[in-house]
């Protein structure tokens, strides 16, 4: 009898952790659908709104560098352009625990509110003429970006700052990790290649990312990301000095390049506190 009832407070034990885990996990997908869906709505509402107010303007600028000209299009690159949208969506139940989501979702309302300020402030398009696409499949996604994107909206660049955002979730997966990395990677040149953006809103887009990276850190109080802290801090000054040089180049002459010293130098010192932050994980 002691047997028996031994083993019924057994399996009633099992059976209530089971069922505390299935509550657990139902509990996280609401959170991730939810994140997902404020996150979506506020992206809406700031980019058609932003969308509206330019249309409305006379006059709408642009801003490309001399060597933009020489970029090729390239069609098939409207593949990894479009898996933006996917990454989006699976970016939100690819989080690991409640924090990393909380984190995830103040970091993608910070760049969409911040994004939506500058395309009201500072309004660009893109300048570029589209060629005719030849291929048939290739022309549908175009024609969906016709109808759906904007030639608005361009610096900083969404594209590109969620595209770090979504690595900064997507590093931490066991599977598929390479493979996405390749693949954002793709994307990133694809917001150049396709005709949407110019190299101005991919740096904007850029700095954006790592601006919420240090203003929103992951485990702030955690004195082991405080490497990861120092490396965003370095790879945004980086960043910060790549623009300079480039923007000196243009208007001041060839020796304003000389910016790309120091911006290497911030780019390697920062690769370096980030592989020290993972070996100390590890």
């Amino acid at each position: 009898m002691v047997k028996s009832g031994s083993g019924i407070s057994c399996s009633l034990l099992d059976i209530l952790t089971l069922k505390k885990r299935m509550t657990e996990k139902q509990l996280k997908i609401r959170q991730q659908a939810y994140a997902l869906t404020l996150c979506t709505v506020v992206f809406m509402v700031v980019y058609n709104f932003c969308t509206w107010y330019a249309s409305s303007l006379d006059h709408i600028p642009s801003f490309t560098f001399d060597f933009e000209k020489s970029i090729p299009f390239v069609p098939w690159s409207i593949i990894p352009y479009m898996a933006g949208g996917l990454f989006f969506c699976l970016v939100f139940f690819s989080c690991k625990d409640k924090h990393q989501l909380k984190i995830l979702t103040w970091r993608m309302l910070f760049v969409i509110i911040t994004a939506g300020i500058f395309f009201i402030t500072i309004p660009l398009r893109f300048s570029f003429p589209k060629p005719e696409i030849s291929h048939a499949l290739l022309r549908m996604p175009f024609s969906f970006l016709k109808t759906f994107d904007s030639p608005f909206n361009q610096s900083p660049s969404l594209h590109i700052a969620f595209a770090f955002i979504f690595w900064s979730v997507f590093k931490d997966l066991s599977k598929w990790r390479i493979f996405l990395m390749i693949w954002l990677i793709l994307l990133g040149i694809s917001t150049l290649t396709t005709y949407q953006h110019h190299m101005m809103d991919i740096l904007t887009g850029a700095i954006l990312a790592h601006l919420s990276f240090i203003i929103i850190p992951y485990r702030r109080h955690d004195p082991t990301y405080r490497n990861l802290r120092t490396a965003n801090a370095y790879f945004l000054a980086g960043l910060i000095f790549t623009l300079a040089a480039l923007l000196c180049h243009e208007y001041v002459g060839t020796e304003g390049l000389i910016l790309l010293l120091p911006a290497l130098v911030m780019m390697i010192a920062g690769y370096c506190y980030q592989k020290k932050m993972n070996q100390e994980i590890q």
